[in-house]
């Protein structure tokens, strides 16, 4: 397909979820899993009965979005076949979050290895929400039995992230693990009730240690959430990269460009966002199937549409390509994943495309190289 090897920087391998998962224990874990699914949102939640869509949120007060708020009356579960299932005045329900062929609810990392070469992947960055569990040591594991195909990302309990105990986290799980980068997503911010935030001058410690430790910060962004919405949350990271404007960033998912494109599908970009990425440390992910890969077929015009104006108005070199394997295949194969754009993306140089599916992954994350 190339002469170069393609690096995605979006994938997860995981054990069973079922179990701790690195958490105190397989409860611990859960708590994080139904908040994920009170508000993930690409999947429908459904009846078992007959399958039909409702509307209803069972797993969380609506009034509450502390730890408090969560529905303890529900069974919540980790099923099978790609489920969270869970009852509600007896009846039951279930949201697809994975692809029904994972049966355990488990991405090997021998299997995505697999995957990666039938997609014709050489490198893959894991990236590790709490859904998944605390992962560093199984991360660190992968890299070693299969070196230059994985790099791990390190996590911190968010809400508590500036504490000293998650920076001395932090700092083992670069040092002693290997971890290249911090995931740090905002759906963790239930576990202090947003209270405070990762802008709020408490949150310090935290940025002068990523920056200490050269760290891209690979953020999830909920859009809609306690915090406020997309552009809330771009304002809030202009403030952490003005008073540490030595930390990288990207923004994992990439820009939701379908928010400010107008009646012709040409994207007006907010102020927030255009400044970030023209003048700042802040890159974005191309990973557009896994929250449009619902809403229309395979090869997702309107995203290769979306994907072109971004390339146009912020360079390749702003971009890093990213498949959210195995997750997205709920909507379509790996190669689908890369091929939506590899394959019809003829505007882009073959330097475009080097950096694109490669070089500026590499870039991000060569500076945090374990000592």
């Amino acid at each position: 397909m190339t002469d170069f090897a393609v690096v995605d920087c979006h994938l997860h391998i995981f054990p069973p979820l079922a179990g701790p998962c690195g958490f105190p224990s397989a409860e611990a874990h859960l708590v994080h899993q139904q908040r994920a699914m009170h508000v993930h949102g690409n999947q429908p939640y459904r009846r078992r009965r007959d399958h039909a869509v409702t509307t209803e949120r069972h797993l969380w007060r609506a009034d509450d979005p502390s730890e408090a708020g969560r529905a303890t009356d529900v069974g919540f579960r980790v099923g099978r076949f790609g489920r969270f299932e869970w009852e509600r005045n007896g009846e039951d329900y279930y949201v697809q979050f994975l692809p029904p062929h994972m049966a355990d609810l488990s991405a090997s990392p021998d299997g995505m290895i697999v995957e990666m070469d039938y997609a014709e992947v050489g490198t893959a960055v894991l990236q590790n929400d709490h859904i998944y569990g605390n992962l560093a040591e199984y991360f660190a594991e992968a890299a070693r039995r299969w070196p230059g195909r994985f790099v791990g990302l390190a996590q911190v309990d968010e809400p508590f992230g500036y504490r000293d105990e998650e920076l001395h986290a932090l700092e083992d799980q670069v040092r002693r693990l290997g971890m290249r980068g911090l995931y740090f997503t905002m759906t963790g911010f239930f576990r202090n009730g947003y209270r405070v935030l990762p802008d709020d001058p408490e949150f310090d410690p935290l940025w002068r240690t990523v920056g200490r430790l050269d760290l891209p910060v690979f953020w999830v962004h909920a859009a809609k959430s306690p915090a406020g919405d997309y552009l809330d949350e771009m304002r809030r990271l202009r403030r952490i990269v003005d008073r540490h404007p030595t930390v990288r960033h990207v923004l994992v998912h990439g820009v939701p460009t379908g928010l400010y494109a107008d009646e012709k599908d040409r994207i007006v970009w907010p102020d927030e966002i255009a400044q970030l990425l023209d003048r700042h440390p802040v890159w974005a992910e191309v990973l557009y199937p896994i929250a449009w890969g619902g809403r229309m077929p395979y090869p997702y015009v309107r995203a290769q549409h979306h994907f072109r104006q971004t390339c146009e108005r912020f360079g390749p070199g702003k971009l890093v390509w990213g498949s959210d394997m195995p997750n997205v295949g709920r909507y379509c194969t790996y190669r689908q994943a890369l091929g939506y754009v590899w394959d019809h993306a003829d505007f882009l140089s073959a330097d475009d495309r080097r950096r694109i599916f490669r070089e500026n992954t590499l870039e991000l994350l060569a500076a945090a190289r374990p000592a």
